[in-house]
């Protein structure tokens, strides 16, 4: 087919394709006669980086003659930026056009024959069915949207468009923007949760937990708002404002003669932080506390991820006088390497396991023998999520140190901590049930 000059902007020089230009200029007023089915490569990155981006090319143009035999004369195909496609498919019979898209994605993906190479390729695939009243760009972000949906939560699979998706993104972008003022606007703050020393039956130290209230949104759980921060960058500044809070409470609980060590947990993307360990350094000290009254908590995870960097950075937080606590042990990659190698002070058990203590018996000799190996290299263990009185006698009965959870005390604010603690009572009235006070240490 020869293309004119007046029309060889409306076409891909890599594919042949018409382009999103010629997408935007012939179909911005009957985008409602069809369905929109938004395609991606996935990992396209990796055949240029292993093959080059001439023979990248050259699979671009390969698999979108492949795309263009599957659709034919049925719908319309252009190429809308590097590695994606845009389909046009009409409007059919919901149960035929189901159909038909599970035989395209099954077809397209597989192997991918470029000079003798076979190359592996599957798709990701967003697909948006449009109303009468649909102007092209929205439907097209539609089909977007639910592609990227996908390849958050799986790729290689496909997706219909729906209300709940587009709710979701509207309250994701409500909470960037709402993160990200948060600090200035005072609206983060921290509640403690009391760990109870068995063997004093004492309380010595509490666990900070970050908590949030939006002006707009309300209270927003920190599952979802930290993986957030998380993926924007802004934990970094989350972290520090956490550990200047934590600081001016210690000093605070000092003047009321409270003494208790308090527990951080600390994201991997602060450990990624190069200037991590200076700005922690330079807070803690220009608030006049002690390193020892702060316990950091990391999870095995984070620590896998870059094993000697981390435990280089573990080793100088240790020579500050800080304790390290190995975080949710027994549910990620727990192994007896990484109590052996990883220069920590103590274990803390995850809930996951202290659920089923009096329950199963297999969780219960499991966790006996992860307290009593940590005794035996020199480490304390804490075991989270306690909320039952017979959880607590058989942690007893097994040597745990330490224990946390809703049977010794909810996490509190800072007025209320400090109401708890005064309220002494000896630990006979603990084994009561549905008692919750211990013995201020």
């Amino acid at each position: 087919m020869m293309i004119s000059e007046k029309e060889i902007h409306y076409y891909d020089y890599i594919t042949g394709l018409h382009n999103r230009q010629y997408l935007y200029d012939k179909y911005s007023k009957n985008i409602s006669e069809y369905v929109v089915v938004f395609l991606d490569i996935d990992d396209f990155q990796y055949i240029n980086d292993i093959y080059g981006y001439c023979f990248g090319d050259k699979f671009l143009k390969e698999f979108s003659n492949r795309l263009s035999n599957l659709i034919s004369e049925s719908g319309k195909v252009f190429i809308y930026n590097a590695n994606q496609f845009l389909i046009l498919l009409p409007k059919l019979n919901i149960r035929i056009f189901n159909d038909e898209i599970e035989l395209l994605f099954e077809k397209l993906n597989g192997i991918t024959i470029v000079e003798e190479k076979e190359i592996t390729c599957f798709v990701s695939m967003g697909i948006y069915i449009t109303k009468n009243d649909d102007v092209l760009d929205d439907a097209l972000r539609k089909a977007e949207v639910a592609m990227y949906e996908v390849k958050r939560n799986n790729k290689g699979q496909y997706r219909y468009f729906d209300e709940k998706i587009e709710k979701a993104i509207f309250r994701k972008v409500a909470i960037i923007n709402g993160l990200r003022k948060s600090i200035i606007n005072n609206e983060l703050y921290l509640v403690y949760q009391p760990i109870l020393s068995l063997k004093e039956n004492k309380i010595f130290e509490v666990e900070a937990l970050l908590r949030w209230e939006n002006r707009e949104l309300g209270e927003v759980f920190p599952m979802e708002f930290i993986p957030v921060a998380e993926e924007i960058g802004f934990i970094h500044e989350i972290g520090y404002w956490i550990i200047r809070e934590v600081c001016n409470q210690i000093k605070k609980w000092e003047i009321q003669n409270i003494n208790l060590k308090v527990a951080i947990n600390i994201s991997p993307n602060q450990f990624d932080d190069k200037n991590f360990l200076n700005n922690l350094k330079g807070i803690v000290i220009d608030e006049g506390v002690d390193f020892n009254k702060i316990k950091f908590e990391i999870t095995e995870t984070q620590i896998l991820k870059s094993e000697k960097k981390y435990i280089k950075k573990i080793k100088e937080l240790k020579k500050l006088g800080t304790s390290i606590s190995l975080d949710d042990f027994g549910v990620g990659y727990s192994s007896l390497k990484n109590i052996a190698f990883i220069p920590i002070s103590e274990l803390k058990i995850d809930k996951s396991f202290i659920d089923y203590i009096s329950i199963s018996k297999k969780i219960e000799k499991l966790i006996y023998s992860i307290i009593y190996v940590a005794h035996e290299v020199g480490y304390k263990v804490t075991a989270e999520g306690v909320e039952r009185k017979e959880q607590l006698d058989k942690l007893l009965e097994l040597g745990c140190d330490k224990i946390q959870g809703y049977y010794i005390g909810k996490p509190m604010k800072e007025n209320d901590i400090v109401e708890f603690l005064n309220e002494i009572t000896v630990y006979d009235n603990l084994k009561k049930e549905g008692s919750s006070h211990v013995l201020l240490g």
